[in-house]
């Protein structure tokens, strides 16, 4: 990848970044399971059986047997999991560093003694072992928009499309389908809002990213919906992961995680019902549960920091951005129910026209015109603000309908130039 990772020059140095920990989630998934007193009995009663229960590499497991914390860091540890096995054998966090550096216990104690490590000689190797920054090849070609109310999902899955009800809906998605057979991209962000499922009240993240190879379909509660597991791109995410969080957005990485209708229902939409999907796809999830949410404002310029990141990756990928969710609709309390084609309609036309100035609207001008889950939209900025900037975007398609269940459904395709 062209993104620069200047600590590789380091010597004697891991650093556990994106890349790092999805090569090695299921090995510190292992240690910290090692948190149980029960894990630990039978660990150390059977310890290869006790590690064939986890999805390691043979290497990641020999490395383990063998206490190698170099190897098991080399294949993707941390060692503040790594610690849990060592703990396990009863072994100090001196003991463990100390095994690490080709020194005796006794040696390495002396050497702390003395005052430690010397910085001298130690802040970079002579040959350079990561790749020097290039140019970048991937570039986000267009950027789609669609609401992604669950009943959709559900029509599509028990074979209502065509009822009265469904089918001028999907008759107005017909279009997209057919512009996205002929412009299927190699890689799709998108972003969505988890709707308690993946993330409970015990941790809301505003931004994630998710950077797993796949995504299982989430059971919300009605049971798994019927389509294909969703293939992640594990190097470009890793790749934005690290470019968007160093461009200062506090970025959650996700190594692991189903996806509900939020993502699902938008790709139903634009490809059908296929055995599978045509493309991987990279989750972003934006919190507009718990308020307090981004703003418009800090949506548009992550979609901004997005396309940077995608720009710099060295490989010559199509990339698409998807904003998702909304539009007007309320769930909750006596306004359930809400709909404002009005707002709805001047949002689409901003969106296209002045982003910039739609991204200046405030939390409330949304829950108070488009109700309490309108405030969805402002997801659809991070997919906006990943498109080229000072050019317009071509209009390929927009279509607006009410209702599908409770909520407005709004839609547009847009294409850089």
């Amino acid at each position: 990848m062209a993104l620069d990772k200047p600590y590789l020059d380091i010597p004697g140095t891991t650093i556990f970044d994106a890349d790092q920990s999805r090569r090695g989630y299921h090995l510190n998934q292992f240690c910290m399971s090692l948190m149980r007193p029960e894990n630990r009995a039978r660990f150390l009663a059977d310890e290869r059986a006790y590690l064939d229960q986890w999805p390691m590499t043979e290497e990641q497991k020999q490395a383990v047997l063998a206490r190698d914390l170099n190897r098991c860091i080399a294949a993707g540890g941390n060692i503040y999991f790594l610690a849990k096995i060592g703990a396990t054998d009863g072994k100090s966090f001196q003991q463990m560093a100390g095994s690490m550096t080709g020194l005796s216990e006794e040696e390495y104690r002396a050497m702390m003694l003395a005052g430690g490590r010397s910085i001298e000689g130690n802040r970079s190797t002579a040959d350079r072992t990561g790749a020097k920054p290039g140019p970048g090849k991937a570039r986000v070609t267009a950027s789609v928009y669609t609401s992604h109310v669950p009943a959709i999902g559900a029509a599509l899955d028990l074979g209502k499309a065509g009822e009265p009800y469904w089918q001028p809906l999907f008759a107005g998605y017909e279009p997209s389908k057919q512009w996205m057979a002929d412009n299927t991209p190699d890689v799709i962000v998108l972003v969505y809002n988890d709707h308690a499922t993946a993330f409970s009240l015990e941790m809301i993240p505003t931004f994630a990213i998710c950077c797993a190879a796949e995504f299982q379909p989430a059971d919300e509660g009605w049971g798994k919906r019927p389509v294909p597991v969703v293939q992640g791109h594990p190097e470009l995410a890793a790749h934005i992961a690290q470019s968007v969080i160093q461009d200062d957005f506090d970025l959650t990485i996700v190594n692991k995680m189903d996806v509900d209708h939020g993502l699902t229902v938008p790709l139903s939409l634009m490809f059908g019902q296929p055995e599978s999907w045509p493309c991987p796809v990279i989750p972003v999830a934006v919190n507009v549960v718990q308020y307090p949410v981004p703003s418009g404002r800090r949506c548009f310029a992550l979609g901004k920091a997005i396309r940077k990141a995608i720009e710099s990756f060295d490989r010559p990928l199509n990339v698409q951005v998807w904003g998702t969710g909304g539009m007007s609709h309320q769930l909750q309390g006596p306004r359930a129910g809400l709909i404002n084609r009005d707002f709805d309609n001047a949002f689409l036309d901003r969106l296209i026209n002045d982003p910039e100035g739609q991204a200046q609207v405030p939390h409330i001008d949304y829950v108070r015109e488009a109700g309490s889950e309108g405030i969805e939209l402002v997801m659809w900025l991070i997919a906006r603000g990943a498109m080229a900037p000072g050019k317009a975007p071509k209009l390929v398609h927009r279509f607006y309908h009410v209702p599908a269940s409770n909520t407005a459904v709004g839609h547009l395709i847009l294409e850089n130039p």
